[in-house]
C-alpha cells in the first residue's frame, strides 16, 4: 500500500506508476481507496473553519493541489508552522508538517488511521506492516506498525518513533530499510 499526505489523484497515480496493487491512503489517513472504492475517514469541517480563522490572523496560502483535497487543508510550506500552531491552538485540530506542506487536520486524524482501514480491507493487522517515513505525519504510523523505518533525512520525532533509522536520505534510506527488513539484498 501507499500512504501519503497528498491528495488521492496524485497518490493514486503514484501508486499505479510504482506498480502497487494494494490500498492507497491519502490526505494523511483522511481517504482510503482500494479496488476503485473510496472511504472518506476525515471530516473537513473543522479544518476548513480553522483555516478561515487563520486567514484573519496571517497570510497562509493553500497548496495548488488543495482544489482536490477533501478532508483537510494543505498550506504552502513557506508558512510559519509555529505561528499556524499558535493561532490554531484552541481550535481542536492537528497541525503537522511534511516538509512539502503544513496540514490542518481533524484532531486525531493521521496516516495510521488510514493504514488501519487499509489493513482491514486486506485482512491483515498493522503489526504485519512495515511503514517508511520522514515527517510529523508519519510518526504515529511508524510507531504503531510492526516495523517502522525512518529515512536518514527524517525529522527527529519520526526517527525516535522508528524501529530502524537509515543513514541515507529519501530513496537511499528506503533501500536501507528494505535490506534491514531482509526483503532485498544489497
Amino acid at each position: 500500500m501507499l500512504a501519503s499526505g497528498n491528495v488521492l489523484p496524485i497518490a493514486y497515480a503514484l501508486s499505479n506508476y510504482l506498480g502497487f496493487k494494494g490500498p492507497i491512503v491519502a490526505e494523511n489517513g483522511g481517504i482510503v481507496s482500494y479496488n476503485q472504492q473510496i472511504w472518506v475517514l476525515g471530516d473537513p469541517e473543522r479544518p476548513r473553519k480553522a483555516y478561515e480563522h487563520l486567514r484573519t490572523k496571517m497570510d497562509a496560502e493553500r497548496l495548488f493541489t488543495d482544489k482536490w483535497r477533501e478532508t483537510e487543508v494543505g498550506l504552502k510550506r513557506e508558512v510559519s508552522l509555529e505561528k499556524v500552531r499558535e493561532v490554531l491552538k484552541d481550535w481542536d485540530v492537528d497541525v503537522q508538517t511534511t516538509g512539502w506542506a503544513v496540514h490542518i487536520m481533524e484532531k486525531g486524524m493521521n496516516k495510521f488511521v488510514g493504514v488501519k482501514k487499509a489493513c482491514g480491507l486486506l485482512r491483515i493487522t498493522p503489526k504485519d506492516v512495515a511503514a517508511f517515513g520522514d515527517s510529523d505525519n508519519d510518526e504515529m504510523m511508524i510507531r504503531e506498525c510492526g516495523w517502522g523505518i525512518a529515512v536518514g533525512n527524517a525529522l527527529d520525532g519520526t526517527k525516535k518513533a522508528a524501529s530502524f533509522v537509515a543513514n541515507g536520505p529519501n530513496g537511499a534510506g528506503v533501500v536501507e530499510g528494505l535490506v534491514w527488513l531482509e526483503l532485498i539484498k544489497r
